[in-house]
């Protein structure tokens, strides 16, 4: 419960600590519990059309992507020797969103839109509009993952603690609106990752009507964060092969990170940039753009090679590479991206990560907490994967460590 409520907290100080007087504000550096207490008391939380418009959204997300199309891909062999198909057409569903959303916004008033007008003035409702929906579904999927009959539950979800299992999700791949839904992978990729842009938009067209312009910074942060989410969506068959979809329950931490956190807390950036403009000027932008060219080449290339050599292992870009013969009958590799280290893509993730916060300067800390963040939770996951390989392939594992020393960044960790 420490960590459900204390990552539902963030969520509303991501809004409370955001000001143009400051971020945070004088006062609560002041008087931290007596500006909270105030914000508390004067501040509406609750609004049931916000809420409504969100449930919405989430239903059109799924009216899409079961009537666009999209190949029907099988994913990794599960632990009941099955590979579950998945329709792919993220791509197909957050390009009819932005089209709808940029002609609305093309034919109905540019940046005043009541579409980017509303989710500005009700951005606090959202947030709770999210935290509902995310309980509710987690608590659902909980209830459903105990109905009698054969399906496949996730290893750390059978605990003897019902409130943990809730938590870290019970069943692997609940599929309980229509069995080609599978609902982990559809909320990895669709309704939370385009809710982060649309957010990032609404925050950049308050700095457009208030400041009459569009900073450089503001553009590079969206470029960034953009063409993250649209690289995900191209190369979506990937996630397929992630411990998020293959070992992961379906609990309240993927909900809730899917559908929640990540919208509210990776908009962080655009939102302060709204009401605190930055400049960066010539040479502040192309130090920004290599920083994250370096961390994108490095997070797409190790991840597109991880990804060819699962699924095709005998195409010519990755037939060449040296692979550990493990007792289970698969191979490791110890060569390419993943000879360097265990994880390359997450230093290439944590590296974009410095160029999404460094366009707000240096006038906050808060914009920084992604940084922060993400490299605990790359660790965090690095270890998971560790101990679940250790158990999976036993000695081999400890053979595969000490051809590949180093974890995440090489000559460091």
């Amino acid at each position: 419960m420490v960590i459900t409520s204390s990552i539902s907290i963030i969520t509303y100080l991501s809004y409370f600590l955001l000001t143009p007087w400051g971020s945070p504000p004088p006062i609560f550096l002041s008087s931290p519990l007596t500006y909270l207490q105030n914000a508390l008391y004067t501040s509406s939380f609750f609004h049931l059309p916000t809420l409504v418009l969100f449930l919405a959204y989430f239903g059109f997300t799924v009216l899409l992507q079961y009537i666009l199309p999209g190949p029907l891909v099988p994913g990794v062999v599960l632990a009941n020797g099955k590979r579950n198909l998945y329709k792919l057409n993220a791509l197909h569903t957050s390009l009819t969103i932005f089209s709808l959303l940029a002609g609305a916004t093309l034919f109905f008033g540019g940046a005043d839109w009541v579409g980017w007008v509303y989710l500005w003035e009700h951005y606090l409702h959202l947030i709770t509009a999210l935290n509902v929906f995310c309980l509710s579904l987690s608590t659902s999927l909980y209830i459903y993952s105990l109905r009698p009959g054969p399906h496949l539950l996730a290893d750390g979800g059978t605990s003897p603690s019902p409130l943990f299992n809730w938590f870290i999700g019970r069943e692997l791949n609940p599929r309980p609106l229509l069995s080609s839904l599978d609902l982990k992978s559809f909320c990895e990729l669709r309704p939370g990752l385009t809710l982060w842009i649309i957010l990032n938009i609404s925050n950049t067209m308050h700095q457009l009507r208030t400041t009459g312009g569009i900073t450089d910074s503001m553009i590079l942060v969206n470029l960034f964060q953009g063409w993250y989410v649209l690289d995900s969506h191209l190369h979506e068959p990937a996630v397929l092969t992630t411990m998020d979809i293959t070992t992961d329950g379906f609990g309240h931490m993927l909900v809730f990170g899917d559908l929640a956190w990540l919208p509210i807390t990776y908009s962080i950036q655009t939102r302060y940039l709204a009401l605190n403009p930055v400049h960066l000027g010539p040479l502040g932008v192309l130090a920004v753009l290599a920083i994250n060219g370096l961390g994108y080449y490095i997070f797409r290339a190790s991840n597109s090679q991880k990804n060819l050599f699962r699924t095709s292992p005998s195409d010519p870009r990755v037939a060449h590479l040296k692979t550990l013969q493990t007792k289970r009958g698969t191979k490791l590799l110890i060569s390419g991206w993943w000879g360097i280290s265990r994880h390359t893509n997450y230093l290439g993730d944590w590296i974009m990560a410095w160029a999404w916060c460094l366009p707000t300067g240096f006038g906050t800390p808060l914009t920084y907490f992604y940084v922060v963040y993400f490299a605990i939770l790359l660790l965090h996951r690095e270890r998971r994967d560790d101990e679940a390989c250790e158990r999976k392939y036993a000695d081999d594992w400890a053979v595969y460590r000490r051809i590949v020393r180093w974890r995440i960044v090489p000559g460091v960790y």
